[in-house]
């Protein structure tokens, strides 16, 4: 075999493995797709299954509300406030089942981050809607109380106590309401911010996070 037959070999076989890499990648790239758009399905799936959830908790609040005349009594009021979170819930579990069957692999990298992270904060959205419902905790005291016992409590609270867990819902509320805001991606270079989505949701959304981060501030 001569030098040219020897560089015409060489190419060749370079041609040939070129090709089988980027077969190799291609092939490796679609399995990648494939199992993240299986996992997008179980997501979806799970969506479902908490809107029906979130429904039936909607249902026994309204029926709940409608037993017998209604009156702003603590109990009926307390079911409304918490039928409005989990109207929160259902419509945030509806939309998060719309936006997963939007997600498109061919969009730009920034925006299919960014539905990615969407879809993946879910598990964060809720804890902060669990978050902004602690204020409200005599909501369900008042109604466990009327259900199992039939008792109506907010009757046999004293004045001062009245006042006291007024007073502590509204330190709740404020304190809820600005940890809600600060969980956020635009906050995650602040270590406690990064470190508590972490604990939530895991390492993952906080790369996710980053990434969206570093693209809206370049």
């Amino acid at each position: 075999m001569n030098l040219d037959e020897m560089k015409n070999t060489w190419v060749q076989q370079e041609s040939q493995n070129a090709a089988a890499i980027t077969i190799d990648q291609r092939t490796l790239v679609e399995m990648k797709i494939n199992k993240q758009m299986q996992q997008l399905r179980a997501m979806k799936w799970a969506r479902i299954i908490e809107s029906v959830l979130f429904f039936c908790i909607l249902i026994l609040l309204g029926q709940y509300i409608a037993q017998g005349e209604f009156t702003l009594s603590a109990t009926k009021v307390s079911a409304l406030i918490l039928s409005v979170f989990a109207i929160i819930g259902l419509a945030g579990n509806i939309g998060q089942v719309i936006l997963i069957a939007k997600v498109d692999y061919s969009q730009p990298i920034n925006e299919l981050q960014k539905n990615i992270y969407q879809v993946c904060c879910h598990k964060l959205q809720l804890t902060k809607l669990l978050l902004m419902s602690t204020p409200f905790y005599l909501a369900y005291v008042f109604i466990g109380f009327d259900v199992l016992f039939g008792i109506a409590l907010f009757q046999h609270l004293e004045s001062h106590m009245v006042w006291f867990y007024s007073v502590s819902s509204v330190l709740l509320l404020i304190v809820t309401v600005w940890l809600s805001a600060k969980l956020n991606y635009k906050n995650i270079h602040t270590d406690w911010v990064k470190n508590t989505i972490q604990f939530i949701v895991g390492e993952r959304l906080v790369n996710v996070a980053q990434f969206i981060n570093n693209i809206e501030s370049s």
